[in-house]
């Protein structure tokens, strides 16, 4: 089984931890990690890649979006290999229609996604059901208020458009983030539509779905988590049922 340096990178806010790979009852964990790692940890994460895996890196334009991909997959077999005690290179995943991976061995009940932001990728791990997680650095856009109408709900965006400059950033983000992380758990992704999930977002507010499309499972299957990996992101983790004991380190 390989190992990995999971030393402190840009910012961190998660308590630095260096083993706890087992799942209690009821948990689920989240991994925070810097894509951008020396090289030697790179050449180590890639050998364990599959073929496609390699072919799918070797397709990025930029070296800098390679090397991210190739440490986000490395990352999330390493993690993976961790739980199942098996080389990360063994580690097999089957897709579905939208591209969500998942063990390829149907009979391990181990749940597990990832998502990435510029440098800043989070693997969710979790054993009693889906899970899915998203982030993205809060960054300024010139068509908020467009996107917010064109994307999400009538009420939604009557919401998002009184808000005061300052705080559309970090809401509309929290509104992203919030609405991908139960798309990611449900395999559907973004092409379902965002503006049939309604989730909490503004300032202050607690995390919370509020409705979901019409022959989804019911709200309560869901719990949905604001997570606050590192400073200058906003992220989200949706579990299975209500009562997750979550555990998010770096």
């Amino acid at each position: 089984m390989s190992t990995f340096d999971l030393k402190p990178a840009i910012g961190m806010l998660w308590p630095l931890a260096t083993s706890g790979f087992s799942l209690q009852g009821g948990e689920a964990h989240v991994w925070a990690r810097s894509l951008d790692i020396p090289q030697s940890e790179l050449t180590q994460l890639e050998s364990t890649l599959s073929l496609e895996e390699c072919e799918r890196a070797a397709r990025f334009r930029f070296e800098l979006h390679r090397n991210r991909f190739i440490a986000g997959r490395g990352l999330l077999r390493a993690i993976l290999g961790h739980y199942l005690q098996m080389d990360p290179g063994k580690v097999q995943f089957s897709y579905g229609p939208y591209g969500k991976p998942s063990l390829a061995d149907t009979t391990n009940k181990l749940h597990f996604n990832l998502a990435h932001s510029e440098e800043l990728a989070l693997i969710a791990v979790a054993g009693q059901g889906p899970i899915g997680v998203d982030v993205e650095r809060i960054r300024v856009l010139d068509d908020f208020d467009e996107l917010v109408s064109r994307f999400f709900s009538g009420r939604e965006a009557a919401a998002f458009r009184k808000l005061a400059p300052d705080q559309k950033p970090a809401a509309f983000f929290n509104l992203w983030t919030r609405k991908e992380a139960w798309l990611k758990a449900t395999g559907e992704g973004i092409s379902y539509s965002l503006n049939r999930v309604e989730v909490t977002f503004l300032p202050g507010e607690p995390a919370r779905l509020l409705s979901l499309p019409e022959n989804s499972s019911p709200l309560a299957n869901w719990t949905l988590h604001e997570l606050s990996p590192a400073s200058g992101y906003a992220s989200a983790v949706i579990t299975s049922g209500e009562n997750t004991r979550l555990k998010c380190r770096h």
